[in-house]
């Protein structure tokens, strides 16, 4: 079985996540929802292939692996006997510009079509 690792980036993600869950919905939701987010994670150890195919889904060629839990993408990598979890990123960010720097809408698309 392989062992997770969380980057200090990932850590600084859950962070986030959680203050932004306590002051939107309370500490109850708050420790259910990571509760729920880190039990995913972990089911990673038995199966680390559960993963959204991101060239398949965006055409983004990488070895970053990810799952949707709670409204968040956790974006892994497999090494060796590893699963690094790079970063865990809200849905409703532009999580491929924070990964990849490829922006998920059109924006830069129109602005050349404008010129």
């Amino acid at each position: 079985m392989r062992k997770i690792e969380i980057t200090p980036e990932a850590l600084n993600d859950l962070g986030a996540i959680k203050e932004y869950l306590d002051s939107e919905y309370g500490q109850k939701k708050e420790k259910e929802i990571l509760k729920s987010i880190l039990k995913d994670i972990r089911r990673l150890e038995k199966y680390p292939q559960t993963d959204i195919k991101l060239f398949e889904r965006f055409g983004i060629e990488t070895d970053y692996k990810c799952i949707y839990t709670n409204q968040n993408y956790v974006f892994y990598r497999l090494e060796n006997s590893t699963i690094r979890i790079i970063r865990i990123l809200s849905n409703k960010r532009d999580f491929l510009y924070v990964l990849f720097g490829t922006r998920m809408n059109s924006e830069e698309s129109e602005e050349y079509w404008e010129e």
